[in-house]
């Protein structure tokens, strides 16, 4: 481990070397690559502005007396002279004015001295600025009077500039021998043929550039660049353009010695450096290449790879794309802190070139290795796009809530602009009170009923069903509450048939019970009594009667317990075939016939002479048949019509039969169809309560429908099944 930890160093080492060249060849390559110090920017730079310079202000600098004769005044700059301050009658206004303001103050200083001072001392001074106020009075009257008067003030103002500027031209001069004392110039003006030079220069030069017709001439203009004065420039081009030509020299005892020879031998220790970084990488990038080879698999930390693989895609490639920032970042630091043999810095900026660059060797490792198995689905960025899906699902809701954003934004930056800018309330306060406090409000309305609708549902979700939502308005919360109640009247709807579930839990049990245990104990007790040894032959024969209908009676519910169950649970096969549903009526009728002519009831069958056809299991759709004909034998009321009746509607046979019951059936007729449930409560006759409830799976084993329907006492079937 200690070893691959070693190697992993000393790769990053080797690339942090490799990059460090090529950041130094690219950004300092063209600086020291076959360039001596006389080709650097640095000393370009210097002799640019001592050949800019030297020109106009050692070579071909005017004489200040041919200038001065020179001066020239228009009479557009008489009338500008005249005018600078308004016209005569403003311009003689103004003095007044002035100089009474000065005698008013005067006066006041003199009042608070004594009384013989007084005399003394407030002519005198009143006389003086009486005096200087009318000399400034002719003056500005003799400057509307006469051009020559005005046209000598001007000039004297231009002699003036002039002086100034051949003052700046000294220190510009002064400054230019000073600093470039180094540069050795033998130069003749072309045109006058007059000599300049400086100095003798000798054949050993560390550097020398000529100037001629071959060459190119050393010129320039022979105006100061930097004078603002633009008829000082225009009196001073005689000669727009001086020709020299000539030697510039560099001395070779100057690079050897002074500031010239600490900027050569610091280039030349630089162009060193330079020449050291780049063999430095290209050795690294042999031994790299080498050791990469052979050892790039130790860039596979498991446990931080395993860590780093369940971080999002969109995570990983910031991660990386930031190392690799960071890594350049620090190159070029790197590079820049070399170049100013800045050791430290140095040495702090390299620790972390060397981490970030092994970071983003890790990395790259490890996005390969796992890439193919990249989940994009999994990123942040897909994330937050199905978050924004779903911001827009209701469309108004986004909407608004986008737009009440953008409101309160604006608005907030609008108080921050009245803050720095108070001017800015002028727009501020209509939009404060036309469009931010109503957006305010309707948004803290809305919010406020949006937290009525939480806690509403944080209660139904707690079991308490409580009042509706009040309803209001027409937003999409609106609908929202409508939905919970919707759910709220859903709910209150399941506790009813839950709380109608239990109570005939409760009555199936009681129901099945009685119905059992009445057989049962019927059987108990004759079978106790046939034990007694002194009973008689046809006593003996009627408890054995007895015994046998009771047992019966009890295989009867017990069997019908079993189907009405097996039904309820679809575990039931039906054997459907083609059945004609009228002749199967006929069957079921016939065989209650002696039933029905001893019930007293008068039974009025109406069935069509055409077959019905339909696809049914016969055996159980004869059962649904003769459990409704048994019904109406056990509880229709005696010496009452029953109605039967058979037809074909819109591809469906409908099937009704009606009776008027002989016990009260109430409201609720869907419990009928429960099982064990009973017309007859005291459950005095001989039903089992499960007729209804076998006809009610049939049908809808069948694909049909049974309803049941109360007028009164007249109780009603209807079943309806498909036809073919």
């Amino acid at each position: 481990m200690k070893h691959a930890i070693g190697r992993n160093i000393l790769i990053s080492v080797l690339a942090v070397i490799i990059l460090l060249s090529l950041f130094t060849l690219i950004e300092q390559g063209r600086k020291f690559i076959g360039m001596s110090y006389f080709d650097s920017d640095e000393f370009g730079w210097q002799l640019s502005e001592f050949e800019t310079s030297i020109i106009p202000l050692v070579l071909a600098t005017p004489d200040k007396e041919e200038v001065k004769k020179k001066i020239t005044v228009t009479p557009e700059e008489i009338e500008e002279y005249r005018y600078r301050f308004g016209d005569l009658e403003s311009q003689l206004n103004s003095i007044r004015n002035q100089y009474e303001i000065r005698a008013g103050e005067v006066s006041t200083e003199a009042a608070s001295d004594t009384v013989q001072e007084e005399t003394t001392t407030v002519q005198t001074p009143n006389k003086t600025l009486l005096a200087e106020r009318d000399k400034r009075l002719a003056d500005i009257t003799k400057n509307f009077e006469d051009d020559s008067y005005v046209e000598n003030k001007i000039r004297a103002e231009k002699e003036a500039q002039v002086d100034s500027y051949y003052k700046s031209i000294e220190h510009a001069k002064n400054d230019l021998l000073s600093q470039k004392e180094d540069f050795v110039y033998d130069l003749k003006n072309v045109e006058t043929g007059e000599h300049f030079t400086n100095g003798e220069i000798s054949s050993k030069n560390a550097y020398k550039k000529e100037y001629s017709s071959k060459y190119g001439y050393l010129k320039e203009r022979t105006v100061f660049q930097q004078l603002d004065e633009s008829w000082l420039i225009s009196d001073m081009m005689g000669n727009p353009f001086a020709r020299f030509e000539g030697t510039i020299a560099i001395p070779e005892s100057s690079i050897l010695s002074g500031h010239r020879a600490y900027e050569y031998k610091s280039f030349i220790t630089n162009q060193r450096k330079f020449y050291g970084v780049v063999v430095a990488g290209i050795l690294a990038a042999v031994a790299f290449t080498l050791l990469w080879r052979k050892n790039s698999e130790t860039f596979r930390h498991e446990r931080s790879e395993e860590k780093y693989r369940k971080l999002p895609i969109d995570i990983k490639l910031a991660s990386f794309i930031l190392s690799i920032l960071l890594a350049i970042t620090t190159m070029s630091s790197l590079v820049m802190f070399v170049t100013y043999n800045d050791y430290d810095m140095q040495i702090y900026t390299f620790i972390f070139a060397v981490i970030f660059t092994a970071f983003t060797l890790y990395q790259w490792k490890w996005m390969r290795a796992g890439f193919g198995l990249v989940d994009w689905k999994g990123s942040l960025i897909y994330s937050w796009g199905k978050s924004l899906e779903g911001f827009f699902l209701k469309q108004s809701i986004g909407l608004q809530t986008l737009i009440m954003l953008i409101v309160v934004f604006f608005w907030g930056a609008g108080t921050l602009l009245v803050i720095m800018l108070p001017v800015a309330l002028i727009v501020w306060i209509p939009a404060t009170l036309l469009i931010g406090i109503p957006v305010l409000v309707v948004l803290m309305s809305r919010m406020a009923y949006l937290n009525r609708i939480f806690v509403k549902t944080e209660e139904m979700a707690k079991g308490v069903i409580g009042n509706g939502m009040e309803i209001k308005g027409k937003s999409a919360i609106k609908e929202h509450a409508d939905k919970l109640n919707e759910i709220r009247n859903l709910i209150k709807s399941s506790h009813s048939e839950q709380a109608k579930s239990e109570r005939l839990k409760t009555e199936l049990i009681t129901n099945v019970s009685h119905d059992l245990r009445t057989p049962l104990t019927s059987i108990i007790t004759y079978t106790d009594l046939l034990k007694n040894p002194s009973i008689t032959d046809e006593e003996r024969a009627s408890y054995i009667a007895i015994l046998d209908k009771k047992s019966m009676r009890l295989k009867t519910l017990i069997e019908d317990l079993f189907e009405v169950s097996k039904m309820a649970s679809g575990n039931i096969e039906l054997d459907k075939r083609k059945v004609d549903l009228t002749q199967l009526l006929q069957q079921a009728i016939a065989e209650h016939q002696e039933d029905i002519d001893k019930s007293g009831l008068d039974y009025r069958v109406a069935i069509g002479k055409k077959p019905i056809m339909s696809y049914v299991d016969g055996q159980k759709w004869w059962r649904v048949l003769d459990n409704l004909i048994i019904n109406t034998l056990k509880y229709a009321l005696p010496n009452t019509r029953v109605y039967i009746n058979l037809d074909q509607l819109d591809g469906e046979a409908v099937f009704v039969i009606k009776n008027i019951a002989k016990y009260e059936l109430g409201n609720n007729i869907d419990e009928l169809t429960e099982r064990f449930k009973r017309a007859d409560t005291s459950r005095h006759t001989d039903g089992s309560g499960l007729g209804l409830a076998i006809a009610q799976s049939i049908v809808d084993l069948h694909g049909g429908s049974l309803r049941m329907e109360v007028d009164g006492d007249l109780f009603k079937v209807t079943v309806k099944i498909g036809v073919i």
